[in-house]
């Protein structure tokens, strides 16, 4: 019987085009795992899905029209950032919203935590970061919805710890932001706070580009204080109705 003969050449190729493969396949999986994420989070921070309601894996497959490996992996990071809780015999589950001395606590710690990532972020700042920050800030006008503006507020934050290189902290701030954001999402609209929130990030914008570090401090103190002052108006509101 003839064998058939593969070059060492040939199988090279086979191997890199196989794992080309596999790549993709695994990216295409990731990337599924972070849109059922963001789409799952999204239900709950805008009370779609309310404190205790169940998450059934089937319901959410047909809801989102995404498989149940990514939806489940989604679950599991809802899980590691407090949104969700896996409870035994039960499933997962919408978590309880924190209380009002947690989360003053919550905010004190981010104080702390998040002017120490901007000002480390300010040594590494470069060009390409000062501009996309721009394009962040004109795309977050006032006039826009809560929820977009939510999401755009999230990324200029995001894009400045990034730049601190601090990885580690950086996913303990998403974790705090994260367990409070159900309440700034469904803040009745005030244009003054949002006009507020527009001039504080243009100064941020500003510290970062004059390289001011207790400019930057103090922007960021009060911005992030502002986001306690938003909460504290209507706690009782959101906890109670």
């Amino acid at each position: 019987m003839r064998r058939c003969f593969v070059s060492p050449v040939d199988r090279v190729e086979k191997i890199r085009l196989a794992d080309g493969s596999n790549k993709m396949e695994e990216k295409n999986c990731e990337m599924k795992s972070l849109a059922a994420y963001q789409r799952i989070r999204d239900m709950i921070i805008t009370r779609e899905k309310l404190p205790g309601t169940r998450l059934v894996i089937s319901e959410l497959e047909e809801e989102l029209g995404i498989g149940k490996g990514p939806i489940r992996e989604a679950l599991m990071r809802l899980d590691r950032s407090g949104l969700v809780r896996n409870i035994p015999y039960k499933g997962a589950v919408v978590a309880e919203s924190p209380r009002m001395r947690e989360i003053e606590i919550i905010y004190e710690m981010r104080v702390k935590l998040e002017t120490t990532l901007a000002l480390e972020a300010m040594q590494n700042m470069d060009e390409q970061g000062i501009a996309k920050l721009e394009s962040m800030l004109s795309e977050m006008q006032p006039g826009l919805d809560l929820q977009a503006l939510y999401h755009l507020d999230r990324q200029f934050h995001s894009l400045i710890y990034e730049y601190s290189r601090l990885t580690h902290l950086c996913l303990v701030v998403d974790k705090l932001m994260e367990s409070v954001d159900i309440f700034l999402v469904n803040r009745p609209r005030d244009d003054n706070d949002l006009a507020r929130m527009h001039e504080q990030h243009a100064q941020i914008l500003e510290a970062f580009k004059m390289k001011d570090e207790t400019m930057l401090k103090d922007i960021f103190k009060q911005n992030i204080k502002n986001g306690l002052r938003l909460i504290k108006k209507v706690y009782s509101r959101f906890m109670f109705h």
